[in-house]
This record gives structure tokens, sequence and C-alpha cells, in this order.
């Protein structure tokens, strides 16, 4: 009876051994198949997207997608018209041009051009330029006046890069 116990206590052994000896390759040869056959698909669909002809991108219509020759300006630091005189603004303005022939007059007339922004800049109070609404009003008046100044084209757009209140 001694002898039959020890066979019993080895045979329950090796039993999960030979379990995990069965299942873990059968484990492995089921993901290494699902490795390869989904190689094998994304392969497929790779050569499927490569044979298909490419299709044609629309190019914006919108004007405001597409920027110009932009001519940057030093920034302005202008005290505000206040009662009291405490607030002031810091602005960097940017102008886009109608066409590049417009950058010589521009670069020969930025003296005037900074005059006339900064006089136009000084006469605002803070409260006219709080809401987007002002700054739209404010870049209306410095196209305006810019415009008026120059001889050989036209800013078609300002741009505000910085515009701080303080």
């Amino acid at each position: 009876m001694a002898e039959e116990t020890e066979q019993t206590e080895e045979g329950g052994g090796g039993g999960l051994v030979k379990t995990l000896i069965m299942v873990v390759p059968a484990l492995l040869i089921g993901l290494g198949g699902g490795y390869f056959l989904g190689g094998m698909m994304t392969e497929k669909e790779v050569t499927e997207q490569q044979t298909a002809q490419p299709e044609e991108v629309e190019k914006p219509q919108d004007i405001h997608a597409m920027v110009g020759d932009v001519f940057k300006l030093e920034p302005f630091i202008v005290n505000l018209n206040e009662a009291r005189g405490n607030r002031y603004l810091k602005a960097t303005v940017q102008l886009e041009l109608d066409s590049e022939e417009l950058r010589p007059e521009m670069e020969r007339r930025q003296p005037q051009l900074r005059d006339v922004i900064l006089s136009l800049l000084a006469s605002k109070s803070a409260k006219e330029l709080m809401d987007a609404e002002g700054k739209f009003r404010l870049r209306e008046e410095i196209l305006s006046r810019v415009n008026a100044v120059l001889l050989n084209g036209n800013v078609k757009r300002i741009y505000f890069t910085q515009f701080v209140i303080q």
C-alpha cells in the first residue's frame, strides 16, 4: 500500500506539468499565428492603400485662409487717453501687404507709419479697447490711416500679435 501512495503522489504532480507542457506551446502557437495573420492583413491593407489613386486635396477658397506677405513693426508702448493717465498699451502690429512690391515703400515710410499708428493708439481709452469690437474698430482705423499714406499698394489686413493693457 505504501507503494500505491507513492505512485499517486508522483502521478498527481506529473499531470500538472504535462498539462502546462501541452498548454504553453499551444498558447504560443496561437499567439504566433494571430500575429502572423494580423501582419498579413495589415500588409494587404497597406498594399491596397498604395495602389489606390491619391485623392486630390482641395485648396481652401477662403481668402482669410491665405496670408500674404507680412510687414512686422516693432512693438508700440503708449499711454492711453485716460483721465489719470496711468494706463498704457503694449501692442505688436503686423501688416499684411497686397504685394511684395509694397515692401520697399513700407521700409522707407516706416517712421511715418509708426507715427500714424502711435497717434491713433494714444487717442484711445482702455475702455474703448477692452472688448473685441473695440479691437476690430481699431484694426479698421489703422488700415484706413496706413493705406492713406501708401502710394504703391495697400495693406490688406492688420494683425495684433500682442495686445496688453495695464
